[in-house]
C-alpha cells in the first residue's frame, strides 16, 4: 500500500516537473519575442509611424463624392487660401521676430559701448 502511494506521488511529481519545464520554455520564448520587439522599436526613427505612409502627390482634390452619391463642391481652393493666409501670418511673425532680435542686439551694443 505504501509503495502504491509512493508510485502515485512520483507520477504526480513527474507531471509537475514536466509542467514546470514547459512553462520555463514558454517564458523563454516570450522573453525572446519581447527582446526582438524592443530591438525593432529601437531601430526605427523617432517621430515616424510604424506603417509606411504615402504622401499625397496630388495637391488638390478634383471632386469628393459621398456614399449617397452627392458630389461636394471643390475645396482645394479654400485649402490653398488657408495655406496662403497661414504663410502670410508666418512671414509676418518672422519679420516681427527679426525686428525684435535686431532691436535687442542694438540695445546690447548700446549697453556695452554707450556713445
Amino acid at each position: 500500500m505504501f509503495q502504491q502511494y509512493m508510485q502515485k506521488t512520483d507520477k504526480v511529481l513527474e507531471r509537475l516537473d514536466t509542467n514546470c519545464q514547459n512553462q520555463q520554455a514558454s517564458i523563454r520564448k516570450i522573453e525572446t519575442q519581447i527582446d526582438l520587439l524592443a530591438m525593432q522599436l529601437l531601430d526605427r526613427k523617432l517621430g515616424t509611424l510604424l506603417s509606411n505612409t504615402v504622401t499625397n502627390l496630388k495637391e488638390k482634390v478634383d471632386a469628393i463624392i459621398t456614399r449617397s452619391g452627392v458630389q461636394l463642391p471643390e475645396i482645394h481652393m479654400k485649402m490653398q487660401e488657408k495655406k496662403d493666409k497661414q504663410l502670410a501670418i508666418e512671414e509676418e511673425e518672422a519679420g516681427k521676430q527679426d525686428a525684435k532680435s535686431k532691436e535687442e542686439e542694438y540695445v546690447k551694443k548700446r549697453e556695452v559701448d554707450p556713445k
